[in-house]
């Protein structure tokens, strides 16, 4: 187990990702900053969009840091822990919303899962997968309604509670997941 620890660096690269989401989730809070955008003049975007992209990053580093050939030949069960891995990060970014009360941070947990999703959707196309979640931040910025009423398809600008937010989230969140346990051939 420690070296499948030291190889991922969970404890360094995993751990100050996370620190560093849960951070900025609680110091920022539900801060808006003005950005150019093609339905409106400005959007007004709610920093808990951006906020989740350190702990995506940090996971993305993390499941690419392997000894590609001590994996191939061992019999352990690393998809697990892997899946253990990015679980953790969520669960614990969601425990930390409902320890502080903060609302942000539970949106910044919800946007967590979305977005560590997609990037685990991803990932069987290469390790440029870790950017499909900045654009999909991006995509938002310039395409979406802006709030108090965002755009459906958009969930990273919906307050923490919203159901479909949190709905489609969890759908994301789950089909990354299935895509790690998917065989080397069919990623």
């Amino acid at each position: 187990m420690w070296w499948w620890i030291k190889a991922r660096r969970a404890h360094t690269v995993a751990l100050t990702g996370w620190v560093v989401t849960l951070g900025l989730g609680l110091a920022i809070g539900d801060s808006t900053v003005e950005l150019p955008s093609l339905v409106s003049v400005t959007y007004p975007a709610v920093l808990t969009m951006f906020i989740p992209i350190p702990l995506v990053s940090a996971l993305m580093l993390s499941l690419e840091s392997r000894i590609p050939a001590a994996e191939a030949s061992g019999v352990r069960r690393l998809k697990q822990r892997d899946a253990a891995l990015v679980s953790t990060a969520v669960v614990a970014l969601l425990a930390a919303a409902v320890a502080t009360s903060s609302e942000p941070v539970a949106a910044v947990g919800r946007n967590a899962a979305f977005l560590i999703g997609l990037m685990l959707a991803a990932r069987p196309f290469g390790q440029l997968a870790v950017m499909l979640p900045v654009a999909w931040t991006m995509l938002v910025v310039f395409i979406s309604r802006p709030a108090p009423d965002p755009s459906p398809w958009s969930v990273l600008p919906e307050a923490a509670g919203v159901p479909h937010a949190s709905a489609a989230a969890a759908v994301m969140f789950s089909a990354g997941i299935a895509v790690l346990f998917l065989p080397k051939e069919h990623r």
